[in-house]
């Protein structure tokens, strides 16, 4: 018997010392299935805490009603969820913290087996299996930085069926849509970047804290759902339909921000010619879709904040035991389904895909 399968039975009807922090926005009904799930769970929770980042649908109050035990704290407005899962560390009671978004549905043992697998292992944080809800596709089993940037995902979007049965595994990132964390190691590493408002918030987050040595487990046997059918309007892409240009904005800010907070200095010289290949793509497929102003904004946020990244770079570089080249992963470029329309983009973004991989299998050894 494996040492997750001994904690997990030890520890199933137990109640966990773990506190559950819920950030929402506008979630709505997936809010309220969300809860149900957390409090559903085997070993449940000993507290939870709804973080609500100014929802304007009603979602937070009708927490408060259906569920009276739940903590709910209204911070007034939309934050970011970097600061609503800071907030939400800050304020809990245990030394364990499952952190998840309001549209994340656990399984009923999903709980006991993170917990499991932290008392087998004590890494710093453990993440689940993630599936898309309500389809059988896995969106992620842990991730990694990827040289270009981007978050790579570990079997994402593939067929459940297609991948194959995996055992419990050392990942370099994670999502931060469901994570169990080590109160105290997270907090001792600053917790969540408040500077990026909204997405890669998590790819910083964990690779920072591979780079300096904590260590993030992935465990297939935990498992939950994300459900795909709404995202958060404005922001969210679901594959089919206008890409958001806000998302564009984002996206394009904050993978260079994470580039320049984390990539070491040999990293950005030997990667120069890759990274510039990519950018002038990036800039070519902005013009021919009307983003050229988000990539101008992108790039002159850089510039604005300029102090802010350096003073991160420095407190960063600093603390890290782990190089690039121990971290950062190639393959094929990571883009969201859907996000190449056209046969052209697509056999774009393929040939583009091939040319920056075969410079990373030549210039990796360098880094």
């Amino acid at each position: 018997m494996s040492s997750t399968t001994d904690a997990f039975n030890r520890f199933r009807g137990l109640e966990p010392a773990v506190t559950a922090v819920v950030v929402n926005y506008n979630g709505g009904e997936r809010v309220l299935a969300a809860l149900k799930a957390v409090t559903g769970q085997s070993c449940p929770p000993a507290s939870v805490v709804l973080v609500d980042n100014g929802s304007a649908d009603g979602s937070a109050d009708a927490v408060a009603r259906r569920f009276p035990d739940i903590t709910v704290l209204q911070l007034g407005a939309n934050r970011g969820p970097a600061a609503a899962r800071n907030k939400g560390l800050e304020l809990a009671t245990s030394d364990l913290v499952l952190l998840l978004d309001a549209d994340i549905y656990l399984q009923d043992d999903c709980l006991a087996r993170l917990r499991a697998t932290y008392e087998a292992e004590r890494p710093s944080v453990v993440c689940p299996r993630i599936l898309l809800h309500p389809e059988d596709l896995v969106h992620c089993d842990g991730a990694a930085m990827h040289f270009i940037g981007n978050m790579a995902l570990r079997n994402g979007y593939q067929p459940l069926s297609a991948v194959r049965t995996e055992a419990r595994a050392l990942v370099q990132a994670c999502g931060s849509a469901c994570l169990l964390v080590d109160r105290r190691c997270v907090l001792a590493a600053g917790g969540f970047d408040t500077l990026y408002f909204f997405y890669f918030e998590d790819l910083e987050f964990s690779f920072r804290l591979s780079a300096s040595g904590h260590r993030i487990l992935y465990e297939p046997s935990a498992v939950v759902r994300h459900d795909r059918r709404r995202g958060t309007p404005g922001l969210s892409y679901r594959g089919v339909g206008t890409y958001p240009p806000q998302r564009v904005y984002l996206t394009l800010r904050n993978r260079l921000l994470t580039i320049g907070i984390h990539f070491q200095r040999r990293t950005l010289l030997v990667l120069a010619p890759a990274l510039a290949l990519y950018e002038t793509a990036a800039l070519i497929t902005c013009l021919a879709r009307g983003w050229g102003k988000q990539w101008l904004r992108a790039w002159a946020w850089q510039v604005k904040n300029a102090p802010a990244i350096r003073e991160r770079r420095r407190r960063n570089q600093r603390t890290r035991v782990l190089s690039d080249q121990e971290l950062i992963v190639g393959g094929p470029l990571p883009f969201a389904p859907g996000f190449a329309r056209s046969r052209l983009e697509k056999a774009a973004v393929k040939a583009l895909s091939a040319v920056l991989d075969a410079y990373w299998r030549l210039a990796r050894g360098l880094l």
